[in-house]
């Protein structure tokens, strides 16, 4: 009887047995963003684009994923007829208006947003 009394007391309360097993199963949330947050963007070249010297930026979260092609386009020193295309861990084409905070929330990975880029359609 002493025994069980014992188990008992050393069984974790339903709450604290589904969030450490809540804990295992889904992975950590990133931080949250704010508007004034900077976040980190790695640029990954492919498809016989140049490598960047610097491939780690800090933008802020609240531009456009267009300011992003723009100083990229800056980095290459790439005239304007000259094509880029851009992809978020090599699958998705955001359109320009998306935020880049909000990429970020869907599409990080290890606390920073992969964006690859190419002078030709490399994915897609």
């Amino acid at each position: 009887m002493e025994e069980e009394e014992k188990n008992n007391n050393e069984v974790a309360s339903p709450t604290e047995q589904n969030t450490e097993s809540t804990t295992e199963q889904q992975p950590q949330l990133p931080v949250k963003i704010t508007s004034e947050s900077k976040i980190i963007v790695y640029f990954k070249n492919a498809g016989g684009a140049q490598p960047l010297k610097q491939k780690k930026f800090k933008i802020q979260a609240n531009v456009s994923f267009q300011n992003v092609i723009d100083k990229l386009r800056g980095q290459l020193k790439l005239k304007s007829n000259e094509s880029l295309f851009l992809f978020i861990n090599q699958v998705f084409q955001p359109s320009p208006d998306e935020i880049l905070g909000e990429l970020y929330k869907c599409f990080s990975h290890n606390d920073q947003l992969i964006i690859n880029y190419s002078l030709q359609m490399a994915w897609g």
